[in-house]
């Protein structure tokens, strides 16, 4: 080989090794953007489970009723459209996958 391959050789090793460092760089950043995402969602979450729990100890430190708590109502149609939307946000993901986008 020549001094110029050696040379270009040792080039496109280090261009190459510092444009997978960028990619990782960037694919980090993704992940860490999506975490913080989930995080806030659970956190949401938990709090709005935490508000039902204390709505459903102080209902039955009341007197029982025959119809349902309008807090419960809301409960559970969030319930459903949360499923529905997990749901669909779970064929959305399995689609994009196997077209390759993700």
């Amino acid at each position: 080989m020549t001094t110029n391959e050696i040379l270009m050789l040792a080039v496109g090793l280090v261009l190459g090794a510092q444009s997978m460092n960028a990619l990782h760089a960037y694919w980090a950043s993704k992940d860490a953007r999506r975490a913080a995402t989930q995080s806030a969602a659970l956190l949401k979450r938990m709090a709005g489970d935490s508000f039902l729990s204390s709505v459903r100890a102080y209902r039955l430190q009341e007197r029982p009723r025959l119809e349902p708590h309008p807090a419960e109502l809301i409960e559970a149609s969030v319930r459903d459209l949360e499923l529905k939307v997990y749901d669909g946000l779970d064929r959305f993901e399995d689609a994009a996958r196997r077209d390759g986008l993700l």
